[in-house]
């Protein structure tokens, strides 16, 4: 079952078109479906979210899904900074990462977008001010952003 709808998908691809500059990776990682329940290995999401992000780098050429169990390749989710599941991270040419837990959807969709075509230019629309502000921190800064399903 499709999550968009078609005229959802032909508006996706159009701006995709439009604001995909270069290649980018989704490297999503999730968990398997199984009929049994392992307490503390629960995923609500996941699901919906795989099947979200297939739906939307089929739409796109430059777009590239790579799917792991969070669980059997711990080791590289560990690696690349991903401690909870759903998550995906979009990787560009560009040095930077952006990663997102939770499923990209509802009021969260648009800022999943803006973070694939700014990962894609290599680039953001910030202001010069905060450019300058940004290069006086002296260490890394761990920003999160909470939001609750409507």
């Amino acid at each position: 079952m499709s999550l968009l709808s078609e005229s959802s998908k032909q508006q996706l691809r159009e701006a995709l078109e439009k604001g995909i500059a270069n290649d980018v990776k989704l490297i999503f990682f999730t968990t398997k479906d199984s009929p049994i329940v392992i307490p503390g290995r629960e995923c609500v999401t996941c699901k919906d979210t795989g099947e979200l992000l297939r739906e939307i780098s089929v739409l796109s050429e430059k777009i590239f899904l790579d799917v792991h169990d969070f669980y059997e390749d711990s080791d590289q989710a560990a690696e690349l900074k991903i401690y909870r599941i759903p998550a995906v991270l979009i990787e560009g040419l560009a040095r930077g990462k952006v990663r997102f837990f939770g499923i990209p959807a509802g009021l969260e969709f648009p800022a999943f977008l803006d973070d694939l075509f700014d990962v894609s230019r290599g680039a953001t629309s910030l202001s010069e001010d905060s450019r300058e502000s940004l290069g006086t921190l002296k260490k890394d800064v761990h920003i999160q952003v909470f939001t609750t399903p409507m």
